[in-house]
């Protein structure tokens, strides 16, 4: 692939990663409440979840899940009831917060990671967004295929990677402004509720 082209797969990449989805608003308010380190660590959960999506484009399943309406119906429910469940225990955990907590255990940190990987892999039209996008870029069967593909998802993984880290330097900024003011719980409400809209969402379409 051409170096124009490889910037363009980048550019092209930008939005989808760097925009306030579901996972990000995750590790938006995980690093409000727990801080950059903890934030960002939860967000491990993510790349393994979309390794698989990434992998599955390169497979064709996309196209699998275009002509299976009953398992593309199944998965899409079972994510928008997780996010809608996400979204209330942020909700619900607003009324305990106080100020910014630090200190995390290390098995709090794995369910933050598995709560990040549910979220990411619970959503079917990943996978045919996925296929579509790298479609533009790369075909299967064209020489060097596995090559270029495989380049291509480490590089759409590591922008997820700094879309992650910025998400959450943004939210312990945030958290760290909000401390003491009162206003920590209403943020915290506010990101729920937007989980329990992206809900909606992917319940609706």
């Amino acid at each position: 692939m051409s170096t124009q082209l490889w910037l363009t797969f980048i550019l092209a990449s930008l939005p989808v990663h760097f925009s306030p989805g579901p996972n990000n608003i995750l590790a938006l308010s995980r690093a409000i409440r727990m801080g950059y380190w903890t934030g960002h660590l939860g967000s491990i959960g993510r790349y393994p979840a979309y390794l698989l999506i990434f992998l599955a484009a390169g497979l064709g399943l996309g196209a699998v899940l275009n002509t299976s309406p009953l398992l593309f119906t199944l998965i899409k429910w079972c994510g928008a009831f997780y996010l809608a469940y996400m979204g209330y225990r942020l909700i619900r955990s607003a009324l305990e917060i106080s100020s910014p907590t630090r200190a995390v255990e290390s098995g709090k940190i794995l369910g933050l990671m598995r709560r990040e990987f549910i979220v990411a892999i619970m959503n079917p039209k990943a996978v045919i967004f996925a296929t579509a996008f790298y479609a533009q870029f790369v075909t299967p069967g064209q020489p060097g295929f596995a090559v270029l593909f495989a380049s291509m998802v480490v590089v759409s993984l590591t922008l997820e990677w700094i879309a992650a880290g910025c998400y959450c330097l943004f939210g312990a900024s945030l958290g760290r402004a909000a401390n003491g003011k009162g206003i920590l719980s209403w943020v915290t409400r506010g990101l729920g509720a937007v989980l329990i809209g992206f809900s909606v969402l992917l319940a609706a379409t």
